[in-house]
């Protein structure tokens, strides 16, 4: 009896040392991208690490989150690119010699107010946590209706963006042949 009691003990730390750790969603390194779906979802996903703070690491990766929701909205971006090439040669019997300098330069920035994401998921391994948001544009057109406030010009230039926004994902999505 004493042997089973024991064998039963040490089965239970076997199984206990099997059970791994959760699993790390997909949607932390593919993003949207790793949801196929007919419905206009946006998705961000957001990291906060070295925050002792659990609350505060959790509330940073959502304010991320949503951040880049609203990047993929509305970005205003400048760029400017510098390129400059020189080759040198005698003859075709002599060595010749080049030089090129590449420089780009990108300013990248975003603002604007959004009604309706939510994060739908949060995954931490206690150093780091990610948070994931989404915005179904379906609602946030029916938002923008139902807001009484906001002048027809406005509700129409919000279905607008909305609907150039995700079509502009569709579009590099198309593409990058995914």
């Amino acid at each position: 009896m004493k042997k089973l009691s024991v064998l039963c003990i040490g089965l239970v730390f076997v199984l206990a040392g099997c059970a791994s750790a959760p699993k790390r969603p997909d949607w932390i390194a593919k993003g949207g991208a790793a949801f196929k779906s007919d419905k206009k979802i946006l998705y961000g996903v957001g990291v906060a690490d070295n925050i002792n703070s659990e609350s505060l690491r959790r509330e940073t990766a959502d304010n991320r989150a949503i951040a880049e929701i609203s990047k993929e909205i509305t970005v205003m971006s400048t760029s400017m690119m510098r390129d400059y090439q020189a080759s040198t040669a005698a003859t075709a019997q002599e060595k010749s010699s080049g030089e090129q300098y590449v420089e780009n330069t990108v300013k990248t920035f975003a603002s604007n107010t959004v009604s309706g994401i939510k994060i739908v998921d949060r995954w931490d391994d206690g150093k780091k946590t990610y948070s994931l948001a989404e915005l179904n544009i379906d609602d946030l057109k029916s938002l923008a209706d139902k807001v009484n406030e906001l002048s027809q010009t406005v509700k129409d230039y919000i279905k607008a963006n909305a609907e150039k926004a995700f079509d502009k994902l569709d579009q590099e999505q198309a593409k990058q042949g995914k």
